[in-house]
This record gives C-alpha cells, structure tokens and sequence, in this order.
C-alpha cells in the first residue's frame, strides 16, 4: 500500500499538479503555461515541451526567450530576443547585424533570411528563433514585437527530465 502511495506521489506528478494549481489559479494574469508547436526553437525548445512565462516587469536582455501573440493570426510565438530598443538590425548575407557589428551568439543555428533593415522603437524588440531556417512568424516576417505584449520564458518544467530555470 505505501508503495503504491509513493508511486503515485513521486516528485514527476507532484511537479505538474503543483504546475497545474499554479496556472488554474492564475486571476492576475501574471503567468501563463504555454506549449511549444513549432521546431523553430530547436535546439533550445522542442515540440511538445511546456514551459511557464511571467509577464514582463523588468527590461529584456539580448538572449531571452519570450512569447507574444501574434494578433493577425490569433495565436502565440515564442522565439528569442535579438535586437533591443533603439538598436538597428540588419541581415548582411545570413548574418545578422546590430548597429552594424556582427551578432556573436551561440544559440541559433544555420542562416537568416534576408530581411529589410530595422530601426527599433523604445518599445520594440526584434526576436528571430533559433532555428533560422525554419523560424516564421518572427520579426523577420512580421517586423518588430511590442515589449508591453511579451512574456518573459521562466521555466521548461515538462518533460519533467528536461526541468529548465531560465534568468
């Protein structure tokens, strides 16, 4: 009987009710669980991972992982952080630029599509995914994303094996 018990209360189940009663009674709206439905993100996020965003409160930094929604088609993106308020970004032959200096990360894989050349608002961000060939619905495609309209990636938290916090 108290096997059966631990069984049903390991540290897996207890992780995704916990999860659950957090997001169930979310009133404020200052969280949200979302589930990843595109490869774009590879090799940081997969299909079929969940993860949990804040809403943002503080500044965004080059390298975040956030989601908006995108408004045209009615649903939710999530990709990276690229380009910041104020900066310029450019795609010179698949590399990407900002205020005219090549990006030096080590997330993304493969090359950007070309993109017209951009000069953010105070309250804008450019987010491309990690996967540049198979990114869409970035601000390569669609321009610009509204910071007022971004959450802010906090957790990786399912599969359970693949527990992320990310700063």
């Amino acid at each position: 009987m108290i096997k059966s018990i631990t069984r049903i209360l390991n540290l897996r189940n207890l992780l995704f009710i916990g999860i659950y009663l957090l997001i169930k009674n979310n009133k404020d709206g200052k969280y949200r669980a979302y589930e990843i439905k595109e490869e774009s993100m590879e090799p940081s996020l997969h299909e079929g991972d969940y993860v949990l965003a804040v809403k943002i409160s503080e500044s965004l930094k080059r390298g975040d992982i956030v989601i908006y929604e995108y408004h045209t088609k009615n649903i939710e993106i999530i990709k990276r952080v690229i380009g910041l308020p104020g900066e310029t970004i450019s795609n010179v032959d698949g590399e990407l630029n900002i205020n005219g200096e090549k990006l030096e990360e080590n997330w993304s894989s493969g090359k950007s599509r070309n993109f017209e050349t951009v000069t953010l608002e105070e309250d804008e961000i450019f987010v491309l995914g990690d996967n540049l060939e198979k990114s869409s619905s970035d601000s390569a495609s669609i321009g610009p994303i509204k910071f007022k309209d971004c959450w802010k990636l906090k957790y990786l938290y399912w599969p359970y094996h693949k527990f992320k916090i990310y700063e």
